[in-house]
């Protein structure tokens, strides 16, 4: 349970809110590469942080992030025209390139040098993983970019599905560090779920978390069904301030691993990042994972990237099916995590809740954004920018060890990075 106050620093990140002002100091997805895939392709609308944007890659390949409206009278640059090297206003002419400058300001007269003076905002863009990511913060502030072992992967090797939540950023990252919901809300979707259960079939794990420069690692604890006495079967999980969670990679080694990434668009919605990418160098299909998440662009998903379904329709949820064997009734386990997070209401009254001790990973991740808010009003830098990490070496991980073996050994980032 959290106080009013405290749920109001935690999720409010728009205008001058303090967690927004923390975030700003983070690379951010800003959209998927393949929506700025072509020179002089149609500009992308998104939003990080309430603060609209708009992408492009002009005639020479390079990718531009700028603020979305346009200096001169605000009309949005995604309605403009992506030619002649610059991202060009439909409304009056005007013309800006990747880097902010006005190039061409047809309206006014030649000799004029209004246009010399007049910019918009460009901000950093760096391309990796299939994604194009930004940062919003003061250049003075720019951390390394968080290389993840998937960024560096071929993109055949890597899947990723982009759905939009109509919720605030805390309860959708809440619901991918929560380890003990997948085995009720996701227990017919989740395709190691019979290996699993073969190993385990201990539905109240004791959770253990440790905190860590970057945010904090935790595991999830089990009984295995075989050699109870002797071993245990533990699933860690890491979350990545301030808003990842590296998930435990499938026991089958055929299966892809997952990462998640949250990005708050404003107090109220949230866009997800599902990353699906090979353990053995075999290719992913994306389509594939898209259809089988029931998160198909143009069909299951809006133009925005939000899902057709919601609470205006109770996210579609078929009790026909469910009595015929279906848990939820809701196709796909991020259409079924959406929903529950949904039907808390976009920002959720924390201070009603009752926790319990599998809600460690929750009061963690609360307690460690609240703590690391309270250090950066002071003047710290924000957790994992102080310096650069090595992020690609962090792995979630699930697997059976000894009973005496400490759990920190799983998934553990002191050692040299698998080979890819």
């Amino acid at each position: 349970m959290l106080s009013a106050a405290d749920n109001e620093r935690l999720t409010r990140v728009t205008g001058d809110a303090p967690m927004g002002a923390l975030m700003r100091r983070y690379w951010f997805p800003a959209c998927l590469a393949e929506e700025v895939a072509q020179p002089d392709g149609a500009p992308v609308r998104t939003q990080i942080l309430g603060t609209p944007l708009v992408a492009f890659r002009d005639t020479h390949g390079r990718i531009g992030i700028l603020d979305e409206h346009c200096p001169h009278r605000l009309a949005s640059l995604a309605l403009g025209r992506n030619e002649e090297g610059g991202l060009r206003c439909v409304y009056h002419g005007w013309k800006f390139g990747v880097d902010g400058a006005c190039l061409e300001m047809p309206t006014e007269p030649e000799g004029y040098n209004f246009r010399d003076r007049t910019r918009t905002r460009p901000y950093p863009v760096h391309e990796a993983g299939g994604i194009v990511w930004t940062y919003l913060g003061s250049p003075e502030h720019q951390p390394a970019f968080p290389a993840f072992d998937w960024t560096r992967l071929p993109k055949a090797q890597v899947a990723i599905i982009k759905v939009g939540a109509r919720v605030n950023w805390a309860q959708a990252v809440e619901g991918a560090i929560d380890s003990s919901h997948s085995w009720f809300l996701h227990r017919d979707t989740i395709w190691d779920w019979k290996k699993r259960s073969e190993i385990s079939s201990d539905l109240s794990p004791r959770l253990e978390a440790q905190d860590e420069p970057y945010g904090f690692r935790y595991a999830a604890i089990r009984r295995p069904n075989a050699n109870p006495e002797s071993e245990r079967y533990v699933r860690v999980t890491h979350f990545v301030a301030p808003s990842t969670a590296l998930i435990p990679r499938p026991l089958d080694p055929a299966e892809p691993a997952h990462a998640e990434l949250f990005v708050p668009v404003d107090d109220t919605h949230t866009m997800f990042y599902g990353i699906f990418f090979s353990q053995n160098g075999e290719p992913v299909d994306e389509d594939a994972q898209r259809r089988t998440h029931h998160v198909v662009p143009g069909v299951d998903l809006d133009r925005m990237w939000f899902r057709v379904h919601g609470v205006h329709d109770w996210f579609a949820q078929d009790r026909e099916r469910m009595r015929e064997g279906s848990y939820t009734g809701i196709p796909g386990f991020i259409n079924q995590d959406m929903a529950c997070q949904e039907s808390m209401g976009p920002v959720a009254d924390r201070t009603n809740e009752h926790l319990g001790t599998s809600d460690v990973a929750i009061i963690r991740m609360r307690r460690r954004m609240l703590d690391a808010l309270k250090r950066f009003e002071q003047g710290e830098a924000p957790p994992g920018t102080a310096a650069p990490f090595p992020f690609d070496r962090l792995r979630g991980e699930g697997r059976v060890i000894p009973i005496d073996r400490p759990w920190q050994r799983v998934g553990a980032y002191d050692v040299e990075p698998a080979r890819t």
